[in-house]
């Protein structure tokens, strides 16, 4: 706690000035020093400015702990997905902030406020927190700069841009086991990107970590979605079995937990085991089912919208998968969204429309390929793209969507790297014609 600003917090809530607060205590320009942290008074000057403006500093001491207790309180319940007593707590905070901006917790504070946004999904009110406390970043501590990186790579995986997660993850790994009674999501938050880059060995290591974590703060619902990013690693490297039991285990709680985003999430993916054994007719019913618990026209309701078609496709219901994707674009208003331009290939693939789903994937398709679009898919449109040049005997242009395949391939297969970057592969003009 600095004394200084809390003299001056509290002088400015009584209405004094500098003169009629250090009047026969010390000079204006000896009390300006004091609240600016410029001069160190002695504890007698302290005392008596104290004793005039009523305060105690013991008692001041004391809220500032209170304070501490209940920032340290807050970003708990944003880690514990309580989002009710997170909101609690925000208003409570939100009428200390000018006391709090006299104290050493002021970057604290609006860091774990930045985390509060990312809860809440308020992704502007995120960016523009995070432009007023980029300036400061340089008076940051070791732990806040820790949770700075840790929040930006939350936000970048949030928004689906990967790479850009993952450089800050990296770069702050020797942290994580030093600061993981503090901030516990580190090892959470690595885990489901791996998986989400298809690196899946280095998905269920860190996972593995991440329960362990979970275990000790006793944070049962966060292990209950570590146990999700588990079920479906196994699924990727063909460990069936493990994952259906661990995706009905979690179905289970789930339902314990009345907590409908994990249970669709579950269907889902219980969908999506299905689906890559080959029991098409019961990943059908699973999708179904995550389609009913899940909000209209949310990413995750497209997501789910996505593997439905892929799945009607694959059972030869092309129209049916057709009549589905038409009327969930109909719902877009950005055509240029990702999301909308996943879907589009899909419904272009159900239309049978070869020849306008080759020029779309060429015109829209190829770039989002890395960051939005099943892997599976993303190698398969890529040969079917090389197909097509290798047809028109563009030979070059075929191989170098075939060996951009190959490669997507081939991280498929090791686990290891980032997948390729397609958004600089050249496209060029006469592509599209």
């Amino acid at each position: 706690m600095s004394i200084g600003k809390v003299i001056y917090y509290h002088r400015r809530k009584q209405n004094k000035t500098q003169e009629q607060l250090c009047q026969g205590i010390c000079s204006v320009t000896h009390l300006s020093k004091i609240e600016n942290n410029v001069k160190e008074a002695n504890p007698k000057t302290i005392q008596l400015l104290c004793e005039r403006l009523e305060i105690s500093i013991e008692e001041e001491n004391k809220k500032s702990e209170l304070v501490k207790h209940k920032l340290d309180e807050f970003y708990e319940s944003i880690e514990r997905l309580h989002q009710d007593k997170a909101t609690l707590l925000y208003k409570e905070l939100q009428e200390c902030k000018e006391y709090v901006h006299c104290t050493d917790m002021i970057y604290l504070y609006e860091l774990y406020m930045l985390r509060y946004y990312l809860l809440l999904h308020d992704f502007p009110r995120f960016e523009e927190s995070s432009r007023g406390i980029h300036k400061y970043i340089s008076k940051f501590s070791p732990f806040e700069t820790y949770v700075w990186d840790l929040l930006q790579a939350i936000y970048y995986g949030k928004k689906e841009q990967f790479p850009q997660a993952l450089l800050f993850l990296s770069r702050m790994e020797n942290k994580a086991e030093e600061y993981r009674a503090k901030i516990s999501e580190y090892y959470y938050f690595r885990s489901a990107l791996h998986g989400h880059l298809c690196h899946y060995s280095l998905s269920i290591h860190y996972a593995y970590k991440a329960m362990h974590v979970f275990q000790q703060t006793n944070n049962l619902l966060r292990m209950v979605h570590v146990k999700m990013i588990l079920g479906v690693n196994f699924i990727y490297i063909g460990e069936f079995d493990k994952g259906k039991e661990m995706l009905l285990h979690i179905l289970s709680d789930a339902e314990m937990l009345q907590d409908t985003e994990t249970k669709a999430l579950s269907l889902h993916n219980l969908g999506f085991l299905h689906y890559r054994q080959g029991n098409i007719e019961q990943s059908l019913d699973y999708y179904s089912q995550a389609l009913q618990y899940k909000e209209k026209n949310s990413a995750s309701y497209y997501i789910t919208i996505s593997y439905l078609a892929e799945a009607l496709i694959s059972f030869s219901q092309n129209k049916k998968a057709a009549e589905l994707l038409s009327e969930t674009l109909d719902s877009f208003q950005d055509q240029k969204s990702p999301r909308y331009i996943e879907l589009k290939i899909l419904y272009l693939e159900a239309a049978g429309t070869k020849k306008s789903l080759i020029h779309y994937l060429i015109k829209h398709g190829l770039p989002i390929i890395e960051q939005y679009t099943n892997i599976d898919r993303g190698i398969k449109y890529l040969q079917l793209v090389a197909d097509y040049y290798e047809k028109k005997q563009d030979y070059v242009s075929a191989n170098h969507y075939l060996h951009i395949s190959n490669q997507l391939l081939k991280n498929l297969l090791t686990n290891i790297g980032s997948p390729v970057d397609l958004r600089t592969a050249a496209i060029r003009e006469k592509e599209t014609k």
